[in-house]
């Protein structure tokens, strides 16, 4: 009942670890005709390849045991909780009457990621008497709240007592399906003047949007931008990388270009990973933050005016810019590009010029770890492939697995990765059902983001304490884990060993070693 509920509700992949408990949950959905499952030994593996799955248009939940297993999803519960990913939690308890007397593999899981989820359901132990109608009615309910008004996880805690795999049917299962569609509650805008004395929301005619990570019409957009002569400023996480819009945002605004300094900003969405392009918002007179789900991105505390909706509603109150406007900042971030361009060529092989070579990858998906990688393809990348990554909370932990998800989705797809998000990570290339995937690794022996941070000049015991090099052979994870193993250190031969993996399929890692202080050297040259 509960697994064909989900399935009632729009759920068709589910990833299953292994366990007792859960065991009715695991049969039920191994055995509906509509479910796709994987197998993961890891549940934090699991959570993650469904978070990738989801936010590549599917959606899927994670079936666990009771105890520590359910603990094990919170890395990626929070990182749905903060990205507005909605995926399912369904994790197996045992019955009231083993809490509280020291009953083994029990501990309390009810509410166990407190605000983290939109909905939390307890579904008791059936003692008696048909309730199957009452509990899809419940998980309806509930998965419903986890779309709308703001996407995000839900947990559905199952408990079950003995036996926990159907060994006889004595009719407690039977009940007729669940009639009802899942609602959709109606997302309405909403302004949240935070100044009181704001001005006008859109007075001034220059004005700029920045496009971010969030949902919204990308090509409406940019349609309503040109007919207002506003140039886009596209985060790499928007989608919307073109010669439509403006990609050299985090050089061109390292020192802010006075002259083209706009009179009002429209950021769209979460628009990190740049500090650079964050500092340049906040020192504009009229900030406009706009997200259809509601979430506060605001993070220096300097918006003039927030709002819930659709940033085309905000854009019809703008006014229309000088021709020159939206001309001049295309001449200049197509300079920079050039000049870029130019600071990557000759050089030994760097995180950005493996970033740059991306672009010309034909890949159905890019998605990138957090840390240098995805902050390198945000510089760099202008490529036409979706670049997903996990920056609701920005950690690298689920990274593998997230990409895994991503390519069970989506044909060709490529990861660019550090060695040590692959290293926390590797248990995601355990699983038995592996989807193609080429995963490009920076090897820079350690955390090289830290070479750039002021720990690097004053910290004691600077290189054990954070970039913790750990001296690992790559290839032999590779082999242990039955994947091909490429090592390349010129910038041809990877593009060629990257198309090359995506036309014979499998899982493929690709290393690329990275001397991290000519890697320094080379960012802090193209900053200057």
């Amino acid at each position: 009942m509960v697994v064909d509920q989900l399935v009632a509700d729009g759920v068709t992949l589910v990833g299953i670890s292994p366990g007792s408990r859960s065991g009715a949950l695991a049969v039920a959905a191994e055995s509906h005709r509509e479910v796709e499952t994987f197998i993961s030994i890891d549940e934090r593996s699991a959570a993650f390849r469904a978070l990738g799955a989801t936010k590549a248009g599917r959606r899927a939940a994670v079936i666990s045991t009771s105890g520590t297993a359910v603990a094990n999803y919170l890395p990626a519960v929070v990182e749905a909780d903060m990205a507005c990913v909605p995926i399912v939690i369904l994790t197996a308890d045992r019955p009231e009457e083993m809490h509280g007397v020291g009953a083994n593999q029990t501990i309390p899981q009810s509410g166990i990621y407190g605000s983290k989820v939109r909905a939390s359901l307890d579904v008791p132990a059936p003692d008696s008497g048909d309730q199957n109608s009452r509990w899809r009615s419940d998980i309806n309910q509930a998965l419903s709240v986890g779309l709308r008004p703001q996407p995000g996880p839900v947990h559905i805690n199952v408990a079950f007592r003995e036996p926990t795999v159907p060994v006889a049917d004595d009719g407690r299962t039977r009940a007729i399906p669940y009639p009802y569609p899942t609602p959709r509650l109606e997302q309405v805008p909403i302004e949240s003047a935070v100044a009181s004395d704001a001005s006008p929301p859109l007075e001034g005619a220059r004005g700029i949007v920045v496009a971010g990570d969030g949902e919204y019409d990308g090509e409406q957009l940019l349609q309503r931008a040109t007919e207002l002569g506003w140039p886009v400023v596209a985060t790499v996480a928007s989608g919307m990388r073109d010669s439509r819009v403006i990609t050299t945002y985090q050089h061109l605004l390292s020192q802010p270009v006075l002259d083209l300094r706009p009179d009002v900003v429209v950021a769209v969405g979460a628009v990190g990973p740049s500090q650079n392009l964050e500092r340049y918002i906040a020192s504009i007179e009229v900030q406009v933050r706009v997200d259809s789900w509601g979430r506060v991105i605001d993070p220096n505390r300097s918006a003039t005016l927030r709002y819930r909706g659709d940033v085309i509603d905000v854009l019809e109150h703008a006014s229309t810019a000088p021709q020159e406007w939206r001309e001049q900042w295309h001449a200049v971030d197509e300079e920079m590009r050039s000049r870029l361009n130019l600071g990557l060529e000759g050089n030994a092989i760097t995180g950005g010029s493996v970033a740059k070579a991306l672009s010309e990858i034909e890949a159905g998906a890019v998605v990138a770890a957090s840390s240098l990688p995805i902050r390198e393809l945000d510089a760099h990348y202008v490529g036409a492939a979706p670049v997903f990554a996990n920056r609701g909370a920005s950690g690298i932990d689920g990274f593998v697995s997230t990409a895994m998800g991503v390519a069970g989705e989506i044909d060709r797809t490529v990861a660019l990765s550090g060695d040590l998000a692959l290293l926390h990570d590797s248990n995601g290339l355990l699983g038995q059902d592996r989807p193609d995937l080429v995963l490009v690794v920076l090897d820079n022996n350690g955390g090289g983001l830290f070479d750039s941070l002021p720990q690097a000049e004053h910290a004691p015991s600077y290189e054990r304490l954070f970039v913790t090099p750990h001296d690992r052979d790559l290839g032999l994870l590779a082999r242990f884990h039955e994947v091909a193993y490429v090592e390349v250190g010129e910038i041809e031969g990877l593009v060629d060993s990257i198309n090359r993996a995506l036309t014979e399929g499998g899982v493929t890692l690709i290393r690329v070693p990275i001397d991290r202080e000519h890697d320094r050297l080379v960012r802090t040259s193209l900053g200057a």
